[in-house]
């Protein structure tokens, strides 16, 4: 019978602990959006499977048995056994009732990298600068919007990439190109891989500060942690910046930058890079992550 209340126990703690984290809004800091109806869902199928376990022990309590799993035994009589196995479970539930909840930031990014380049699962198409073709060297200033019949020529795309060259093409009309939280990740992806149409222009994202050693004192990342299933698996995105006063920003401060998109290298890899103009402190905003946009291209 004990065995059954504590295994109650335990069931009805994590339906309350999911409970909490919706109540408290925290859940976001540990999964994305899409996936919070599944979570709040199976918190039913928790409560569920608790009463089953109290109906289990009143069961015992008046002398009727009930099934403990298929194989039919009866639960282990050694104290420290039982000790051990549940523990896996309450030691765990403890933690997230009484350590407070964090948000990702420099520590992790430092352990998985920052990536400057938007998503790696799309590689860049090959511009007429890169095949061999002369640039025109009548051809307008970065800060103009190109011509409409030069825009096919800017954006080449593959099935891959189409999406990303249609969304260049609304971006390189614009005077400062924003880089926006719902679409964060496509954004820089799309600066990337299309970089020599945006050159030149006037880019503001904000994010978290990021530093590593060879950075050196006059640059950082600003980045975001994108997260697309559970904070497991978030990626920090970003871009470098190069700013005079670099060092007086501390890791995990949050700015909002403005700059000039300029080709630069790191670590002997060709990157896209801000040569801010304008950079100041801003609050961390109420959900720190970005998430992939699934309508994108839609």
């Amino acid at each position: 019978m004990i065995h059954h209340l504590i295994r109650a126990a335990i069931l009805t703690g994590f339906a309350m602990f999911i409970l909490y984290l919706d109540r408290t809004g925290e859940m976001s800091l540990y999964i994305a959006p899409r996936m919070e109806l599944y979570v709040k869902l199976s918190a039913l199928g928790l409560y569920a499977a608790a009463v089953y376990q109290i109906y289990a022990a009143l069961q015992k309590r008046m002398g009727r048995q009930t099934p403990d799993c298929d194989c039919g035994h009866e639960p282990s009589r050694s104290i420290l056994k039982n000790t051990l196995i549940y523990g896996l479970f309450i030691f765990p539930l403890l933690l997230g009732f009484l350590v407070p909840t964090g948000t990702l930031g420099s520590a992790l990014a430092a352990k998985k990298g920052v990536s400057l380049t938007g998503s790696a699962a799309i590689e860049r198409p090959a511009l007429p600068e890169e095949t061999g073709a002369n640039p025109d060297p009548a051809a307008p200033p970065a800060d103009a919007p190109p011509p409409e019949d030069s825009l096919d020529s800017l954006f080449p795309s593959d099935e891959y990439t189409e999406d990303h060259a249609a969304y260049g093409k609304q971006l390189v009309r614009e005077p400062v190109i924003s880089v926006p939280e719902k679409q964060f990740i496509e954004t820089l992806t799309t600066l990337d891989l299309f970089r020599e149409a945006f050159i030149g222009k006037e880019v503001e994202l904000t994010g978290f500060v990021y530093r590593e050693d060879d950075m050196g004192e006059g640059r950082f990342a600003v980045s975001r942690f994108a997260m697309n299933c559970c904070s497991a698996d978030a990626m920090p995105y970003g871009l470098m910046i190069e700013w005079p006063k670099a060092i007086d920003y501390a890791n995990d401060e949050w700015v909002t930058v403005k700059g000039k998109l300029v080709a630069s290298t790191y670590l002997e890899n060709e990157i896209i890079m801000l040569e801010a103009t304008k950079l100041e402190r801003v609050e961390a905003p109420e959900s720190p992550y970005v998430y992939p946009d699934l309508e994108f291209g839609m």
